[in-house]
């Protein structure tokens, strides 16, 4: 609407890019090899703000690590392929950055057995990328219980929980909920949130969005959904926790999907 990249919709812009990326190197595929694909597990959305408007062009520049732990006996504790994609103004110099993006993905066989999932090792084709251990400063060291947001001494907190079920149509073709589906579920709630305490909703620029995904949900599950946000100044940030619950309402001990989001309150015109 003002000409700047949505910070939610980059899942969609880069995710294409990822596979062009991927496919001369691994053919990946639940039918293929030994079934393993990368899953999203931990992804980060970023924005900054840039005039981008329609027909803008962009350049992508991608990077590419393998980050994997091992058992004492060599084989795969836990391995993911991190792909990182830039966004730039392609046809000025220097090119400015208006996006960014860091996908998590995990290692794993979703239709294989429970307990046989995790490949005991790397595919074939991507033992050509040089194994990294993960540091402190990665996504993945972070723990999910971390997601949640803490009173201010010069802001407002606000919590709410409110139940949610899926349905077939948000689901993706490993019959989990599609990231962009979360996504739009938690802005929205969070939203709402501000605009029921009185904040003007028509404020809100999501410029940067966590997410990680613990146990994914498929269609015909409930949630119970944790709700923080934050009101400062002239910003704000979020956080949104997902929980396995039933039909009788009694939810998961562990947190399944988590959100994170900060941004700009934006002025607003008067009319």
């Amino acid at each position: 609407m003002d000409a700047e990249l949505i910070t939610s919709s980059l899942s969609s812009t880069i995710g294409p890019g990822l596979r062009n990326v991927l496919n001369p190197h691994w053919k990946y595929g639940t039918n293929r090899g030994d079934g393993t694909v990368p899953i999203n597990n931990i992804l980060k959305f970023e924005t900054f703000g840039q005039h981008c408007p329609l027909r803008t062009n962009l350049r992508q520049e991608y990077q590419v690590r393998l980050v994997t732990t091992r058992n004492e006996d060599g084989t795969l504790k836990r391995g993911h392929l991190v792909m990182t994609c830039e966004l730039f103004k392609k046809d000025i110099d220097p090119k400015p950055l208006v996006g960014r993006a860091e996908f998590w993905m995990a290692l794993t066989r979703p239709f294989a057995l429970p307990g046989e999932r995790t490949p005991v090792d790397v595919p074939a084709d991507l033992a050509v990328l040089n194994e990294h251990e993960p540091t402190e400063k990665d996504l993945v060291s972070r723990d999910i219980e971390s997601y949640r947001c803490q009173a201010p001494s010069d802001g407002t907190l606000l919590n709410d929980t409110r139940p949610l079920v899926f349905h077939m149509d948000q689901s993706d073709l490993y019959r989990h909920i599609n990231t962009n589906k979360y996504m739009d579920r938690a802005i929205d709630s969070l939203a709402l949130l501000y605009h029921k305490s009185g904040g003007d909703a028509g404020r809100l620029r999501f410029h940067e969005i966590t997410i990680y995904f613990r146990k994914p949900f498929v269609p015909g599950q409930g949630a119970e959904v944790e709700l923080d946000f934050v009101e400062q100044t002239n910003q704000f940030q979020g956080a949104v926790r997902f929980y396995h619950c039933d039909k009788e309402g009694v939810r998961s001990e562990k947190i399944s999907m988590a959100m994170e989001t900060r941004g700009p309150l934006i002025e607003v015109e008067s009319k």
